[in-house]
């Protein structure tokens, strides 16, 4: 990412302006939403579609490409967010590493239940959802949910590296917590 696009990523986060984001990664989402923060691993943001806040998302901060800047207290968003009470965006309820891989995994199970991972170099499209039982060096545990809310039987293990983006505290993993229930 060059000097002017981290120029507008600092000021969105700064002064609470909504942002595309566009990654290096071939096929990757394009993101919208909040700047929470930035650290050398982690950039969390507050997603947004549709004029409504869903949940937050991790990305690695060294795949930013472009940071597109859609417009503060005068865009429709804001104005409809500011509205309803929701903006300012209030970031997530739990402390989260963003210079750790491992610790915002970590500190988003314990917070949150379900995550959503993402590991799109190596499965574009592919979700999944679960609580991290285990986190090594290189490699996590986690206990997956399926898309009828049915908690897998064992844990499944993925690398660290490997994981992109991670969502957590959206409607889809809220609504997938209330059906699977606790882990067993």
């Amino acid at each position: 990412m060059d000097k002017r696009h981290h120029k507008v990523l600092d000021r969105a986060r700064a002064e609470g302006r909504l942002v595309r984001l566009r990654r290096t990664i071939p096929g990757a989402d394009r993101l919208e939403g909040f700047v929470l923060g930035t650290g050398p691993v982690w950039t969390l943001l507050a997603r947004c579609a549709d004029h409504r806040l869903d949940g937050w998302t991790a990305v690695h901060t060294h795949a930013l490409h472009k940071v597109r800047d859609e417009g503060g207290e005068e865009c429709l968003t804001v104005r409809s967010l500011s509205r309803r009470g929701l903006w300012p965006v209030r970031p997530p309820g739990a402390d989260l590493p963003l210079d750790d891989h491992a610790g915002l995994l970590a500190a988003a199970s314990a917070a949150y239940g379900l995550l959503e991972l993402h590991a799109e170099l190596i499965d574009p499209g592919v979700l999944r959802v679960g609580t991290v039982t285990g986190l090594r060096p290189r490699t996590l545990r986690l206990h997956e949910v399926d898309t009828e809310a049915r908690r897998h039987p064992e844990p499944a293990e993925y690398r660290l590296r490997d994981i992109t983006r991670v969502d957590f505290g959206t409607h889809y993993t809220d609504v997938l917590r209330e059906f699977a229930g606790p882990r067993p």
